[in-house]
């Protein structure tokens, strides 16, 4: 062990607002303080400054490692080199301490986390209903909105939305289409029956057919207060099943239509 007892005389005032501690040539090397195995305080006085270091050196005292000077219990030093003159440290500040290491990543919610949440699947219906004439268009249409379920997801209370997105419709004799609406009744779009819409079909051949729909749901969740997330993906839930008929029309001459004469030939 070795002591060094080192006595600065420095013409600095009668005051000495240092903020860094003062080391000399004699004090400490850069090596020995970034490595803590010297150790180095200072007592400030009116005219001089008084500097008191101790040095250990490696493998004394029989320990596996490096002994540590007087008053420092750890490897890491809490000080460090700021001004080098020669191999010598001249300032030194305080060693910043450890980085906060970063909170690992939240994994994304996916579509398998919200297995719970179940929203109600659409209904669609056609006009005419059940039959139609081969070489008009039958109009097909679905009644679904978006939704808000509730439950637990992440072991806390949550929302998730669901919003129709897509309309997958098979029409039963090999032509099937995928569409951006729901579509809507003749009436309310304002058309004439057995006009064409956005949904409807036209079948060719006499028979017996079924319709089925598949409805695609954008998914997106809400805990707590927060805004709603989305969720990658879509969930596809299947409508009800329609059956028609297609079977040929016959034109008869009647006095009144059927709805003035509802009994009237052909009604």
């Amino acid at each position: 062990m070795v002591w060094v007892n080192v006595l600065l005389t420095a013409l600095i005032g009668a005051a000495l607002p240092f903020a860094p501690t003062v080391m000399t040539n004699d004090s400490c090397t850069v090596i020995e303080i970034n490595s803590g195995t010297c150790s180095v305080d200072a007592s400030v006085g009116a005219s001089d400054v008084t500097l008191i270091g101790t040095a250990t050196s490696p493998g004394s005292g029989g320990s596996s490692g490096p002994s540590k000077g007087a008053g420092h219990s750890g490897a890491r030093p809490p000080f460090q080199c700021q001004t080098v003159v020669g191999n010598k440290c001249l300032v030194r500040v305080p060693r910043p301490g450890p980085a906060a290491s970063a909170a690992p990543a939240a994994q994304p919610v996916t579509l398998r986390d919200i297995a719970s949440f179940r929203p109600s699947p659409g209904v669609q219906f056609m006009e005419p209903d059940g039959w139609v004439v081969p070489g008009l268009d039958a109009n097909f249409y679905s009644v679904v909105d978006r939704q808000l379920v509730n439950g637990t997801l992440l072991g806390r209370p949550a929302t998730v939305r669901f919003t129709p997105v897509a309309w997958h419709w098979n029409y039963g004799d090999g032509s099937a289409v995928v569409r951006a609406t729901k579509g809507a009744t003749w009436a309310a779009q304002g058309l004439h029956d057995f006009d064409p819409t956005a949904t409807s079909h036209v079948y060719q051949t006499e028979g017996e057919y079924v319709i089925r729909l598949t409805i695609d749901f954008r998914a997106e969740y809400r805990l707590g207060a927060t805004g709603f997330i989305p969720i990658a993906g879509t969930i596809n839930l299947p409508a009800n099943d329609l059956h028609v008929t297609v079977t040929g029309a016959k034109t008869v001459l009647v006095e009144h239509d059927c709805v003035a004469n509802p009994a009237g030939p052909g009604c």
